[in-house]
């Protein structure tokens, strides 16, 4: 696969405050040259093809082979990353396609716990070997390229939270949990609670209480949870655009990209129109996360026919569906022991295939 690009969003980059600064002029009318900037910035280019063929050697099974697919016009693909600082594992992951032609966004949360057939078998220990590597690896589950990847670590999303004043969310359930460790102490009853900066990355965080109670349905609910609090951080942002240049700055210190400074312009100057409520939608995987593979216990191996329906309905960038012989969903063979990748026999049929899956709660912090 080819080299992609890596950029960090460095200081020196000055001019991107001048762009922000027009763009906040054009959401209010006030720049006539709006027009101007659509016609003279270059959209984004597209992830090639290649990245979405298996980087293994393994042999593929008869009918299984990947198919081809043609992209919808300017439909983009993200990955999210949040880095957990004490253990260098990926935190949260998330894909996220946008529609800019119909100025939608599909939000698809993969549960860090996912089985995957590498050294460890959760997917979030992907990411030690580099930003890189768990792109190729989600890409190759989820069956298409990630043309963007952005990694924020939890200082830049507690800042963020801070320069904003905070949010009022609904927390959904209590949260009693504490790891001196990692300096976490997590301490919510259920409802609408206003929230700063480390109170929102707490929740986020949360899995479990002392005595093994959360979500019932373990990280599905959690990823909900993680979601609806990023649209609400979001809307409080685009309602204090006027601290743009405060933004950039908290931005330039605590993400990784490889998204250029003309791309976010021109990402930016289609974004002003999308409408938060309305325009963006989300889910999680479906699937069972007490599966224990190589010895790791709480694995969460993805329920096929669920996980594929979501896809498509959520994050699929292409004018067709994919299908199973376009996706990799690990699953532990019990006969054997084995991690093997799920066939087409194992997906549902289409009038069986439902965002409802058989989950079981995660119990670790890890």
């Amino acid at each position: 696969m080819a080299q992609k690009k890596k950029r960090r969003l460095k200081k020196k980059y000055r001019v991107l405050r001048g762009i922000y600064a027009a763009v906040v002029a054009i959401a209010a009318v006030i720049v006539i040259g709006y027009g101007v900037y659509k016609i003279a910035i270059p959209a984004p280019e597209i992830a090639p093809e290649e990245t979405n063929q298996t980087s293994s050697q393994q042999d593929v099974a008869p009918g299984m082979e990947r198919g081809s697919h043609s992209r919808r016009e300017q439909t983009y693909t993200f990955m999210l990353v949040c880095p957990d600082q004490a253990s260098g594992n990926a935190d949260a992951i998330m894909m996220v396609t946008y529609d800019v032609p119909n100025q939608k966004i599909g939000m698809l949360s993969i549960p860090r716990d996912t089985l995957v057939d590498e050294s460890y078998p959760k997917i979030n220990a992907s990411l030690h070997k580099g930003i890189d590597n768990l792109q190729e690896v989600v890409s190759e589950l989820v069956g298409y390229p990630i043309d963007f990847y952005i990694s924020i670590d939890l200082d830049g999303f507690v800042e963020l939270v801070d320069a904003v004043g905070g949010v009022d969310f609904n927390v959904p359930i209590k949260m009693y949990y504490s790891d001196p460790d990692q300096n976490l102490h997590i301490y919510y009853d259920p409802g609408m609670q206003h929230l700063n900066g480390r109170q929102a990355m707490e929740v986020c965080r949360f899995r479990k209480n002392y005595d093994g109670t959360g979500y019932p349905l373990g990280d599905i609910q959690r990823s909900e949870t993680v979601r609806n609090l990023m649209v609400t951080v979001a809307k409080k942002l685009v309602s204090n655009i006027n601290q743009v240049d405060q933004f950039i700055e908290i931005l330039q210190r605590n993400v990784e990209t490889n998204l250029s400074g003309t791309d976010l312009t021109w990402f930016a100057t289609r974004a002003i129109s999308l409408n938060l409520n309305t325009g963006v939608t989300g889910n999680a995987l479906p699937g069972d996360g007490n599966v224990t593979a190589k010895g790791v216990r709480y694995c969460y191996e993805l329920e096929p026919g669920g996980s594929l329906a979501l896809i498509n309905q959520l994050v699929n960038p292409y004018t067709a569906e994919l299908t199973p012989k376009d996706v990799n969903f690990c699953y532990l063979n019990e006969a054997n022991g084995r991690l093997a990748r799920a066939d087409a026999s194992m997906f549902k049929t289409e009038d069986d295939t439902s965002a409802a899956g058989s989950t079981t709660p995660d119990p670790e912090y890890d």
